[in-house]
Formats: structure tokens, sequence, C-alpha cells
């Protein structure tokens, strides 16, 4: 379980704003995340009716056996049915020294979001305090910090997705820059995680995980979210606004995260098209923006970046090899009119399908 949280050394009063219940499979070299929204409505033993996000405040201090993340873990056993056996708390300020300490990371921004937080002018109000484009931006700590819990005006599991995103984002940082890369870095980070993160891994099993990153590709990631169709909007008698989980329409979307990636992913991974991949538009950055999200989804991204030149009205597909399913499944999800598919059997050896991005295609944000 991974959690996150304003807690810092000393401090009484604090909650729980950030949890991931995160399965994974060394076999398989897959992983399952859900995020489970910190405003959910749950019975926590010993303390009646709560929101989630107290479980783990009540359980440090109470001295619970095992502390808060054994409260947590029991709390959600009662009320979703699922328990975890190691968990990773980080708290914020670590969080924002650890990206800065990497160097920044670069997120794929799908859809502009404004960072709002509390107006220190006027308590209990809002204000607006910066701004994330749409694109590829990259972030230093505070900045990525806001985009992953900035929860004002946007919906809740909006912000659960984002979380996500940057969790992946460090990932991918920390495998651009390989060891030689770390190394300089190494003394910085293992004095800011001694102050900032806890967990109970023990040296072995953090060395086992930190070696099996590397092998666990984006597209053997199932992600999964819990929103207001299976936790619907409530208020308290207090006027607190909560979320009601509703537990039957909660356990498939745990069960389908444990499951291994599905069907299609694998008959991608079969077939092996090696495909390339090229801007065609004025829009700087969607080539590696769009990258990212296919290798998600089970492509074999073998190379992006621009094309030869950027007023491609239409996105066009040329298949140079024997590999339907691929190009099939990048025509659904590019949107590519048939007449904009084109087979070339043997026109290319450096690749099996080129995609050329025009103007016809548009990221959608997420409602």
């Amino acid at each position: 379980m991974l959690l996150g949280g304003d807690r810092l050394p000393g401090q009484i009063d604090w909650r729980t704003d950030t949890m991931i219940y995160v399965r994974i499979d060394p076999r398989t070299k897959t992983v399952g995340m859900v995020s489970i929204p910190r405003d959910l409505w749950v019975e926590i033993p010993g303390h009646g009716y709560d929101r989630l996000n107290t479980a783990d405040y009540l359980g440090e201090i109470e001295g619970y056996p095992g502390g808060g993340p054994a409260l947590l873990n029991e709390t959600l056993l009662l009320n979703l049915g699922i328990g975890f056996d190691h968990f990773v708390r980080v708290n914020f300020e670590g969080f924002k020294q650890i990206v800065d300490i990497l160097g920044g990371i670069d997120v794929d921004v799908e859809c502009s979001v404004e960072l709002w937080g509390a107006d220190p002018d006027k308590p209990g109000e809002w204000k607006q305090i910066g701004h994330v484009a749409a694109g590829m931006q990259h972030m230093g700590g505070p900045t990525a910090l806001r985009y992953a819990q900035c929860r004002y005006n946007t919906p809740v599991f909006d912000r659960d997705r984002r979380q996500q995103k940057v969790l992946f984002a460090i990932r991918s940082r920390v495998m651009e820059l390989g060891i030689p890369g770390l190394l300089p870095r190494a003394l910085e980070l293992l004095v800011t995680m001694r102050g900032m993160v806890q967990t109970d891994l023990g040296p072995s099993e953090i060395v086992t995980l930190a070696q099996l990153v590397p092998e666990v590709q984006p597209s053997s990631v199932n992600r999964a979210y819990i929103d207001l169709t299976m936790a619907p909007q409530s208020t308290t008698p207090e006027g607190a606004w909560v979320m009601l989980p509703d537990r039957e329409k909660i356990a498939p979307v745990i069960m389908g995260m444990l499951d291994p990636p599905d069907e299609r992913v694998n008959r991608l991974v079969e077939e092996g098209a090696r495909v390339v991949l090229r801007n065609g538009t004025a829009a700087a950055g969607w080539g590696r923006q769009i990258a990212d999200r296919l290798q998600l989804r089970g492509f074999q991204i073998t190379d992006f970046g621009p094309a030869d030149r950027t007023d491609y009205a239409e996105t066009v597909i040329f298949s140079y090899a024997d590999k339907p399913y691929t190009v099939s499944n990048l025509q659904a999800y590019l949107e590519v009119k048939d007449e904009n598919v084109h087979q070339e059997p043997g026109a290319s050896s450096e690749m099996d399908v080129l995609v050329i991005l025009g103007d016809d295609f548009h990221t959608v944000c997420p409602e």
C-alpha cells in the first residue's frame, strides 16, 4: 500500500491524502494499481464511522498494534474486503525533495489543470495558485505535488488518475537516469528517504523490488480507480462531503486489477510489431506524448519524432509487414479512416508499421 500524507516529524494532527493499493507479481512481472479515495465513509474498528484518510492517523496516535498502517489494513478488510502485506509511507515534503533530486519529471498532461490552494488571506476559501497546460510537461517537486494533489474543481477520480500518472513519471525518470545517473544522487536520496519515507519492507525485499522495476513493461500494469458510480457522494449529519462505498460494485474493480493484462495486450505482444510514430502536426511534444500512451496500451513503439512536415491534415498508417492485429488496434484507438490505412508490404525493413499523426487526432480529456 502506497501512502502519502502531510505528516511531518512531531506533527500531532495529519491525514493520509493518497492511498494506492498495489499488487506486484514477480513471476509474471505484472502490476495492478487501484487508487482508493480518501473521502470514503467507512467503519474504522474501534472508532465508528469516519473518512478513510483518518485510519492511519488514528492507529498511530492510539498505539494500535502495528501502528496506523495496521489499523488502515483492518479498515480496508472490513469495508472493502482487501488487505495488504506491506506499506510505504511518504510525506509530501519528502515527495517534493525526491522529485527535485531526480532532476524533475516529465508528465503527460492530457488536459490543462488549474492548480488551486487555500487562500492564506481568506481562511476557508480557495484561490488559483498555478496552471499546468496540456502536453508533455517537465515538473519540479512543488509543481508535481500540486498537480497530483489538486482536487478543487476536478472529479475525484481525475485526481487519483493524476497521482498514478506522476508515479509512472517518476519510474520513467529513474529508468532514464539508470545506475550512472543515480549514483551521484544516491547519498542525497538515501538521506531524504531515511527522514521522509517509512516502510515495513526489509532490505532484501527492497532490493528485489528495485531489480523488478526495469522488467515491468508499461503494458503489464493494470490501473483502476474508484469513482462516484461505485461510491456515490453523500453528506454526514455534520454536513461534510463523503463517498459511500458500494462493495458489490467495487469488488469487480479490485478483482480486475488483480488479473493479468487482457487478451488484447497479450496478442499485441505476441504479434511483436515494431511501430514508429511521427508527429505530422505543429503541436510540439505530441510525438512523445502519444508514444507514451500507445506504449501503455501495449504497442511496441521503437521510435518517435517529427514527421517530414507539420501540415498533415489527417492521421495515416502505413503497414509494411503482416501485422493485422496491431494495425486494426492502432486504427481504432487513433480513429483513422479506412482510406488512410495503406498496405505497403516489404517497403521498410526498419519498422513494421508507421503512424503519422495529423490534425484530425485530438487528445480527449477524461470526464
